[in-house]
């Protein structure tokens, strides 16, 4: 597939594969192949993803005070593509596979006091120094959220009653607004989130396919706090 055409992908967590051997000199000894990109629909093992994304084996659970590094490579060759490594909770500097600086990428926490504020991403590129933002959910979403929420408190409030007499029920997680738009200023939206399908639309003609694959990594693997 040819990546620098605008495409949808989506993000799969998988069961962690060591690997080793020459090709992965660059990478930790135990160093694991925890995650992929892939593109709708393509999920049988002898297609090759669009990115695999690899994590140590000892931090691999990263939490957010303490987040791990990991490295991008690409699904066809598996070329290295770019490494991250965490600076500090929420700050990530993203490198070329040559060990260039590509991008910082940081994460804002949402809040609703003293006054209500969206999650919000921000990478700036160093080579251009601009910035690429991207709010967690929309304003509506939200609205239409906080205006429900006596009714999601009351179905919550039964789900508890119903999994204290017949045990857990098969799905009782209820989550934010989920939707995610980066934006590049002057240009638009070079990545978009679909909570709701779980898939990435980029448009690699507006933002460094690297940066954009560590922003689905990062988003999908620190859940909204």
């Amino acid at each position: 597939m040819d990546t620098c055409a605008p495409h949808t992908f989506l993000f799969s967590v998988n069961n962690p594969v060591p690997v080793s051997g020459q090709s992965t000199g660059h990478l930790p000894p135990d160093a694991e192949m925890a995650s992929t990109i892939r593109l709708p629909g393509t999920g049988r093992p002898d297609q090759p993803p669009l990115a695999r994304i690899f994590t140590p084996r000892s931090t691999h659970r990263g939490s957010h005070q303490s987040p791990a590094p990991f490295w991008i490579h690409r699904g066809a060759d598996d070329a290295p593509l770019c490494s991250v490594q965490p600076v500090a909770p929420d700050v990530y500097d993203v490198f070329t596979a040559e060990g260039v600086p590509l991008a910082r990428i940081t994460r804002r926490a949402g809040r609703l006091m003293p006054w209500p504020r969206r999650a919000r991403w921000t990478a700036l590129l160093h080579a251009s120094s601009q910035q690429v933002t991207g709010r967690e959910g929309t304003w509506y979403a939200w609205l239409a959220y906080v205006t429900t929420a006596p009714v999601w408190f009351l179905l919550v409030l039964c789900l508890m009653v119903y999994s204290y007499f017949e045990g857990s029920p098969d799905d009782a997680a209820f989550g934010h607004p989920a939707r995610t738009r980066w934006r590049v200023p002057g240009i638009g939206t070079a990545l978009d989130y679909r909570g709701i399908s779980k898939t990435y639309h980029f448009k690699p003609q507006r933002l460094d396919l690297r940066v954009a694959y560590t922003f689905a990594t990062l988003n999908t693997r620190n859940p909204q706090r």
